[in-house]
């Protein structure tokens, strides 16, 4: 247990101490609230439907939003950003120290597994801490309770999904350059294909149909409709219950199925639970594959 411990620190430390590193695991995130604050944001308060409502609520409403897409891309880039470990480990021949010891392979490779998941899961809470006060100082509305422990507890299980699929995605590659492109792709590439950067209905019924596959999507529809639980409830006192169904297409909280097949929510995140196991067993394979030779 001391040495999975010792081994799980040292990631984190490595990662931490890293700020290069650190700060393009936030770059696909810093790329996003840049767009929702010059124009993104704009299109969720446009319309006749919203010129009726104040500032705040506007804000409330955006806040939940821009947030239920950008802690879900948190998940993933952070997850992929901690990943790195592996690569430079392999690619500077480090783990040949790590062979040589009495510590078993599956502590090695669940370290890097476990480091990827505290650090993604301690920083985006922050992140999540840090909205809700925003929302709070600014609109004047405070997420109730039970939504920040929630917020928190999906938190923890997006970051489980999103580090099972990142240590696979990491095992397929060779080289911290092809990690590095990955790295300042896979975000974008998320972003606009889970219909975060915009809504889905925009890009077209085949691109939801694609999105609809895409573990993140989900994610997000799950974290928008907690964010948005309370802003629905203020809205629907001010605004028309037909246009109400067209806000909730356009900010995307309709659920939207498999492939266009009506699919309920819980299944689908226990489907993403039990791909994650997949693939963290597949990645384990590899590595423990590529540390034979």
């Amino acid at each position: 247990m001391y040495s999975l411990t010792s081994m799980t620190k040292r990631h984190i430390l490595i990662f931490l101490r890293d700020k290069t590193a650190v700060f393009f695991s936030f770059l696909s995130v810093l790329i996003l609230l840049t767009l929702y604050f010059l124009f993104i944001g704009r299109q969720y308060t446009s319309g006749s439907a919203m010129d009726m409502l104040d500032e705040d609520l506007k804000t409330y409403l955006v806040a939940g939003v821009m947030m239920g897409g950008v802690i879900i891309i948190n998940t993933m880039s952070l997850s992929l950003g901690m990943m790195g470990s592996i690569i430079n480990d392999m690619e500077f021949r480090r783990l040949d120290g790590f062979l040589v010891t009495p510590v078993k392979r599956y502590k090695i490779i669940l370290s890097y597994y476990i480091s990827s998941i505290i650090v993604t899961t301690f920083l985006t809470i922050f992140m999540w801490i840090l909205t809700v006060l925003y929302v709070g100082i600014f609109s004047g509305y405070w997420y109730s309770i039970s939504t920040i422990l929630l917020a928190s507890l999906y938190i923890f299980l997006f970051t489980f999904i999103s580090s099972s699929m990142m240590i696979f995605l990491t095992t397929l590659l060779k080289s911290v350059n092809a990690f590095g492109t990955m790295s300042g792709v896979l975000g974008t590439l998320i972003g606009f294909m889970s219909g975060i950067y915009m809504p889905l209905v925009v890009l077209g019924k085949s691109m939801a149909y694609v999105a609809s596959l895409v573990p993140f999507t989900h994610m997000a529809i799950i974290l928008k409709n907690l964010l948005l639980k309370a802003p629905y409830k203020e809205l629907s006192l001010i605004v028309p219950s037909d246009a109400m169904k067209e806000i909730s297409i356009v900010y995307g909280t309709e659920e939207i199925g498999i492939l266009g097949m009506d699919v309920s929510m819980g299944l689908i995140m226990l489907g993403c639970i039990v791909l994650s196991g997949v693939f963290l067993y597949f990645a384990y394979r590899r590595l423990n594959r590529k540390m034979g030779k």
